[in-house]
């Protein structure tokens, strides 16, 4: 089966600008088993937390600015690699809020959480299963064995949680190799269940579950095993009686499985295995590219090179999955794998796809961290020198930053955009904004680039990598003059300044804008620097006109209408302001 990949960009971003550079934001990772850290892109520490115990396996910033991480706790006899035992979650500010414990001598969590929208924690968790159970269940061997269930918490104080809904593995289970046990079947006839008899075949951790991920629109739950090399889907609509049985919830499958892919032999199908030890099993986001597909780490331990597995599940608009009887869940191979020479870990292993299309990938043994694009080339890199699980890169704009980042909130016209009529924008374009220093020569300190809205002529842009000081703000469109604030603006972390250049001109260095309307007043910014030199003049005509000629359409600079179409009123507008001399005023 052939895989074709056709991406197509509706919003019609200035792709030099935003695209084959690393994702701006800041990077999270556990830098000690008791320390956090914040890393700005130059890999500097912008924040840490330090931590009362142990932990770290993964951490996430939440969008309140919490930090949830598991934490390792003491005393229990179940003990196997990503043992934890403890959630934890600290304020903003380093304090402690909240401690659960999950850890006796018959459970433990273990490697992996997830918050839910309604602020509730998904926990992976072992619970011991003694080898006279194991054996009634059907195992082929007498061992003591861990099977993988999930809890979900509700916090009910500083330092306990209520669990309000469980699943476990052991409820749904399959054999073929004891007829005279309860869960004897068919194997190949049963997707929905698993075989106790695949996995690891020594005791205690067979399954080695390490990634857990939310998917809100389905509600439903996603699943990595270390020693199955699969990924599951499961049904969290239930109840938890549901969730122990074969029916109920909105899939009507109860807590079976809904989907399952990496290892069809596993369910006694045919088909390519794909994970040979699987990691980090994560939904990608409906706001980024490949949106509601799945993205996990592969080991690759049997041939010592790693990868990176996107796949596109076979699901339908209402979180129904297609499964053909007698044959493998598909689909029949990845829509993108990432391998490279030397990308390596024979343990943990991370990925996050990120919101411009990059992919940020913890090669954990080593302790080194990448992002690369969509072909492949590294656009950014970390070396801690520590083994390091995970990792995650937060972008200015997310609200857990809100007090390390600096937002300007820009109401902008460019000005063949514009729509008097309707006093709306006709198509919408994006605008990047520069912060350079207040003194010469005004080097540019960080940038922002988003999309203006049709309406409101508003666009969010952030900035993570200034100071709280002075600055100049420079406003650039692909094809208009650039244009530089009156003065300085001052930064505060946490706070947001509203530059509105939309209905007057006295915010901008000169006054350098245009008047494009009386009722209401508008202003915008001068279009016809289609070459980006600072000055509308006669070489953008001549780039405007050999378009004309040639029926240019699309997305061009020398469109400044932003109607796809090259024509004589995109010449006449750069004419126009040709013959008035506009060019950049800038201190």
């Amino acid at each position: 089966m052939r895989t074709i990949i056709l991406i197509v960009i509706l919003s019609f971003y200035c792709l030099s600008d935003m695209l084959s550079q690393p994702y701006s934001g800041f990077t999270l990772i556990t830098a000690t088993p008791t320390r956090t850290d914040l890393l700005s892109l130059n890999n500097t520490i912008v924040k840490s937390w330090e931590h009362t115990r142990s932990g770290g396996f993964s951490v996430y910033l939440l969008e309140n600015g919490n930090l949830l991480r598991p934490a390792v706790s003491s005393g229990s006899p179940i003990n196997g690699g990503g043992a934890g035992g403890i959630l934890q979650m600290y304020s903003w500010n380093g304090n402690l809020i909240w401690e659960f414990t999950y850890s006796s001598n018959t459970v433990r969590s273990h490697h992996d959480i997830c918050q839910l929208p309604n602020g509730n924690v998904l926990m992976l968790a072992w619970e011991v299963k003694s080898s006279s159970e194991a054996v009634s269940a059907g195992l082929n061997h007498s061992a003591e064995i861990w099977p993988d269930h999930i809890i979900e918490v509700q916090q009910s104080g500083p330092f306990s949680g209520n669990i309000v809904w469980e699943w476990h593995f052991w409820d749904h289970l399959i054999q073929d190799y004891d007829s005279t046990k309860a869960n004897y079947g068919n194997v190949a006839s049963h997707h929905e269940l698993l075989d106790i008899n695949v996995g690891s075949e020594g005791s205690g951790d067979w399954m080695h579950c390490n990634g857990i991920s939310y998917n809100e629109n389905f509600d439903q739950i996603l699943i990595s095993s270390y020693y199955l090399d699969e990924i599951f889907v499961i049904d969290h609509s239930t109840t938890t009686a549901e969730a122990s049985g074969h029916s109920g919830g909105i899939y009507g499958k109860g807590g079976d499985f809904l989907y399952r892919w990496g290892k069809p032999s596993n369910y006694r199908a045919e088909g390519h295995q794909y994970f040979d030890v699987a990691h980090n099993s994560v939904w990608i986001p409906d706001s980024i590219a490949g949106r509601g597909n799945i993205l996990v780490f592969n080991n690759g331990q049997n041939i010592l090179a790693s990868s990176i597995i996107e796949i596109i599940p076979p699901v339908d608009s209402n979180g129904f999955y297609t499964f053909i009887p007698a044959t493998s869940f598909g689909p029949d191979s990845p829509c993108w794998i990432y391998s490279a020479v030397g990308f390596y870990t024979d343990i943990m292993g991370g990925c996050q796809r990120l919101p411009n299309g990059n992919t940020l990938i913890a090669e954990s043994r080593d302790g080194y961290l990448f992002e690369i694009n969509k072909e492949g080339f590294i656009q950014w890199s970390f070396a801690p020198g520590i083994l390091t699980s995970r990792v995650l890169r937060y972008g200015f704009d997310y609200q857990g930053l809100s007090e390390l980042v600096f937002n300007i909130i820009l109401s902008v016209i460019p000005e063949g955009y514009y729509d008097s009529f309707n006093n709306v924008l006709n198509s919408q374009d994006s605008v990047k904004v520069f912060v350079r220093n207040s003194v010469s020569p005004y080097n540019s300190i960080d940038s922002s680039v988003n999309v203006i809205s049709l309406n409101n002529f508003k666009g969010n842009f952030y900035f993570g990598n200034t100071n709280e000081d002075e600055y100049y703000i420079e406003i650039k469109h692909r094809n208009t003059i650039n244009v530089w604030s009156a003065q300085p603006v001052r930064f505060i972390d946490g706070q947001s300044f509203v530059i509105d250049i939309s209905n007057s001109s006295n915010l901008i260095y000169g006054n350098n804008l245009k008047q494009v309307d009386s009722n209401p007043v508008r202003y915008a910014l001068f279009s016809g620097d289609v070459n980006k030199d600072n000055v509308i003049d006669g070489v953008d005509l001549l780039m405007i006109d050999n378009d004309v000629t040639e029926f240019n359409t699309g997305y061009q600079s020398t469109d400044l209408t932003g109607d796809l179409i090259i024509d004589a009123l995109d010449a006449s507008i750069a004419e126009n302001n040709a013959s008035d001399f506009i060019s950049v005023i800038s201190p």
